[in-house]
């Protein structure tokens, strides 16, 4: 498989707003309370990038179009809205000064919203400035180093890859640890991660812990991501906006190969071989040399014996060109916007393309004085033609000899060199003909939709109704093309060309839809110095999956990929899901003099993938904030400090495991059967149970989770400094025991494991620069994590969680960090040194697996940075991780094949190994 470490952005963008009114030039003076002058306020006409600032003595002046909304906005101080008439052009402005930033009405959960100072848990919001400042081509990479215990992973490779968002580590042993993802208040598959457009996200409201995202129910035990959209334009008038975005994305890090050394496989002595795929040879010298065995014709190939570079530059420039419109609209008592979006990619890796066309349409409208509604809707297209063999192509050219000519056999269809009858290598294709001829066309189609009615017959009472739907349909087929070697190439050294290709066809599709809906009604009133709210909601979820494929080998007639065109039976397969879960949750929040706050919270969940008897569980939470710079009169005065704010909160969250994600662990409780080996047989059907029993009234797993931290900002909100400790423990954690095969079945699916998991997040941002020019703002977040496996249970000290062709791989060891790499190491005596074979003279291996270290990182650092001069920003972000490690499972082919940089050492002369001593 391709690693593709880092991508080179260059962003052109072009934005056009289209004003439909007279543009005027408006000027003024920006005062303070105590009426001076405010230097370096930025003045910014709302939904465009066009902005100024006020001098040294608070005046500023700029051109806006009347009906136009002006906000004034400056560190330590209110922002401040005006909306330009016809008839003025002078507008001077006070600026309150803003002891605290805790006002701000941030999302809480379920479509709920609360002022920041009441919140009780962590919880990080990214608004869509900062997301889109390198212009992302999908929001999750716009989230990466923004947020403190956010660790964002590509998984596979090409064009478009998806991507695993995991919020402060894992938890479930062998269920879902990703973050829950909820878009416009409707819960959404992860896939729509990659597939929403960018330009359309408001903001993002990160949960981090399952105290945060109780009322999303039990799949938020990991925390959640909360994507809000635009739903019309940022002040009155009609907007329109264009903007292009090109993005070039090289291979960078690779590997690194040894440059010294040819062809060649002969243990002991260097001997220069032709066809040999393996680099043992002798060092290059420049000289002339044959590469592989003559053609039939008698035709050969002769290349300088040096490094040719060529293996280094097979990977090309993927572009993506990324384009965007959106029209807009605002009025007094109704907002609207359409947006589309067309991106066209290709790969690194030759052919590879991929394209995404997109369309929503966003409103809301104030019906009356007591009933408003808002509604969402998008669609979205993606197309892949792409390679189905990266990890072929990767082994193919990382392991190719140093002075191949490479690039010289891309042509494989015209070069008798490069066709795979006359390619040099007796043990690898050409990977230029392995890419072409092994391909994936994949065709998804993506709708998503919701209806919010929020009606208000009191002051003190309100009712929101929301349904909602996601659906993805899918189709796909690959193909592998059919080739037959020549007689002679067949009769040549090496074993694949004696092995014609016989081609194959699948071809598939399946479709997945997800409905919510919610009930909301909230309640409040206030006794003196307390405030309550109550909050009482009501769930609906239902997932449902419908899947066929088929599939067979030995084309008839090449380049013709149809299931009928095979002498062979073609196999097929279909499958069926449905789950469904009620959800009833209660919330009463306490506020106290608007400095304490309490907030209780309840959820019980009917899932209907558990044993009927034991489908209803229970899980609360408590949160406290306390607004520490409101409550203690020595802190009030305190200048530097513009506001210190304390959270605490303890909950119990449950997740139910018994399945895959795909298929909603549906079904997983009771026996399936399938077609069983070798049936139908003679026109009879026989079929045959699973191999998995579940144990009697199987629980979900239970997340404790407790959180301390505070909140606060410094010498007029120009440092932010945040901070978190939070402590998981998860209990009753799925586990497939293994028993007797006497019992009819293989695994004993048990509640047994049990994991933690603690940590720290911290933020600091610091503005050190605000001039009427200048402004410089350094931010940065540091995340440790410690997860570890208390007990596996079910009689097991270790579980294998997945590996990589052989018993290598990810495990979860009882008292060891979760999860972490076995393989085979060096035998070792106890002072460490690396006991040696005496007679070989090579390192000896270990009998059985070793502990390699943790997989996943325990130390995060998130590093932003943003410098303006006028109307011009430069930004950058950048991540670093540390404290894991990773297998590669291509470094035992670079050893084997001689084209690793390790098996140049001590320039391949015979050497004792460091280290190292002989036993026996």
């Amino acid at each position: 498989m391709k690693h593709k470490l880092l991508s080179f952005l260059l962003g052109g963008a072009i934005l056009t707003s289209v004003a439909f009114a007279q543009e005027k030039k408006v000027s003024g003076r920006v005062t303070g309370t105590n009426g001076e002058g405010l230097p370096g306020v930025t003045i910014v006409i709302q939904g465009t990038n066009q902005a100024t600032q006020t001098d040294a003595n608070g005046n500023y002046s700029i051109n806006v179009p009347t009906g136009k909304i002006l906000v004034f906005r400056s560190v330590g101080y209110s922002d401040k809205t005006i909306t330009v008439a016809q008839g003025s052009s002078l507008y001077n402005v006070q600026l309150n000064d803003n002891a605290s930033v805790l006002d701000e009405v941030v999302v809480t959960g379920a479509g709920l919203q609360a002022s920041r100072r009441s919140i009780g848990v962590t919880q990080t919001t990214i608004k869509a400035d900062d997301l889109q400042k390198a212009k992302p081509t999908n929001i999750v990479t716009g989230l990466t180093g923004k947020v403190a215990g956010l660790t964002v992973q590509g998984v596979g490779s090409g064009v478009n890859p998806n991507y695993r968002v995991v919020l402060r580590g894992m938890r479930s042993l062998t269920g879902n640890n990703q973050a829950l993802i909820v878009i416009d208040n409707i819960i959404s598959p992860s896939a729509m991660l990659g597939n929403l457009n960018p330009d359309d996200v408001e903001d993002i409201t990160v949960l981090n812990g399952a105290s945060a995202a109780a009322l999303y129910g039990s799949q938020a035990s990991n925390g959640a991501l909360i994507i809000k959209t635009k739903k019309g334009a940022a002040s009155q008038g009609l907007e329109v906006t264009i903007d292009n975005t090109t993005t070039f994305e090289n291979s960078v890090f690779l590997p690194k190969m040894q440059k010294l050394f040819g062809s060649g496989a002969d243990k002991y002595v260097q001997i220069y071989t032709p066809y040999e795929n393996q680099q043992y040879g002798p060092k290059f010298d420049g000289s002339n040399v044959l590469i592989g065995d003559p053609l039939q014709d008698g035709s050969t190939q002769y290349t300088p014996y040096s490094y040719s570079g060529d293996k280094d530059k097979f990977w090309e420039t993927g572009v993506t060109n990324m384009t965007n419109l959106s029209v807009a609209s605002k009025l007094d008592k109704s907002s609207f916007r359409f947006s589309g979006q067309y991106l066209n990619s290709t790969g690194t890796v030759p052919g590879d393309k991929y394209t995404r066309a997109s369309a929503r349409v966003n409103g809301a409208r104030e019906l009356s004085d007591k009933l408003n509604i808002s509604y969402s809707s998008y669609y979205a297209q993606n197309r892949y033609d792409q390679t189905s063999a990266n990890s072929s192509i990767y082994d193919a050219v990382l392991n190719q000899p140093g002075q191949i000519p490479l690039l010289s056999y891309k042509d494989w269809k015209n070069n008798p060199f490069a066709d795979p009858s006359g390619y040099y290598n007796a043990y690898y294709n050409n990977p230029y003909f392995v890419a072409a001829n092994n391909r994936q066309n994949i065709r998804n189609d993506y709708f998503m939709g919701n209806i919010d009615l929020s009606f208000k017959p009191l002051q003190w009472l309100d009712f929101t109704g929301r349904v909602g739907m996601t659906t993805a349909n899918q189709s796909y087929k690959y193909t592998t093309g059919k080739y037959s070697f020549t007689p002679y190439a067949a009769g040549l050294h090496g074993s694949y060309k004696a092995n014609n290709i016989t081609g194959n066809v699948t071809d598939a599709f399946n479709y997945t839809t997800n409905i919510a809906t919610d009930f909301i009604s909230h309640a409040t009133h206030t006794n003196g110095d307390f405030k309550f709210d109550y909050t009482l909601l009501f769930q609906f979820l239902q997932n449902q999956y419908s899947g066929m494929n088929a599939s067979v080998s030995g084309l008839v007639i090449p380049d013709i990929y149809n299931l009928g065109n095979s002498l062979n039976n073609p196999s097929a397969g279909q499958s069926s899901y449905l789950a469904r879960t009620f959800g009833l949750s209660g919330k009463v929040d306490v506020a106290y003099k608007n400095y304490l706050y309490l907030s209780l919270t309840g959820r019980n969940d009917w899932v209907s993938i558990l044993d009927p008897d034991h489908r209803s569980f229970f899980y609360p939470g408590v949160a406290l904030s306390f607004v520490a710079t409101d409550a203690i009169d020595g802190l009030k005065d305190f200048e530097p400090l513009n506001f210190l704010k304390l959270i605490a909160n303890w909950s119990k969250v449950g997740q139910v495991n018994v399945g895959s994600t795909s298929t909603f662990g549906a079904y997983a409780t009771v026996p399936t059967f399938s077609q069983g080996s070798g049936y139908p047989y003679n026109g009879v059907g026989g079929f045959t149970i699973g191999n998995q029993i579940v144990q009697p009234g199987l629980k979900p797993e239970m997340t404790r989770s407790i959180e301390l931290g505070f909140e606060s900002q410094w010498w007029n909100n120009r440092i932010t400094a945040n901070a978190t400790y939070f402590n998981n423990r998860t209990t009753d954690n799925t586990v497939p025991a293994i028993i007797s095969w006497a019992t009819g079945y293989s695994n004993y699916l048990v509640n047994a494991g049990i994991t933690t998991g603690k940590g720290i997040e911290s933020k600091l941002t610091v503005t050190p620069i605000r001039t009427q020019d200048w402004d410089l703002t350094v931010g940065g977040n540091f995340t440790y994590i410690d997860n570890r496996v208390e007990a596996v249970g079910a009689g097991l000290t270790q579980l294998a969680l997945g590996t990589y062709g052989g018993s290598t791989g990810s495990y979860a060891i009882a008292g060891e960090k979760f999860p972490v790499i076995m393989g085979y190491g060096y035998n070792r005596d106890p002072q460490g040194r690396i006991i040696v074979d005496k007679n070989t003279g090579y390192p000896t291996k270990t009998e059985s697996l070793i502990n390699m270290g943790p997989a996943m990182p325990t130390h995060t650092l998130g590093l932003n940075l943003s410098l303006s001069w006028k109307d011009l920003t430069f930004y950058t972000s950048a991540e670093y991780r540390t404290g894991n490690y990773i297998y590669h499972r291509g470094a035992s082919t670079f050893d084997f094949s001689g084209s690793g940089i390790n098996t140049v050492g001590y320039d391949r002369e015979r050497f004792v190994i460091p280290n190292s001593i002989l036993l026996g």
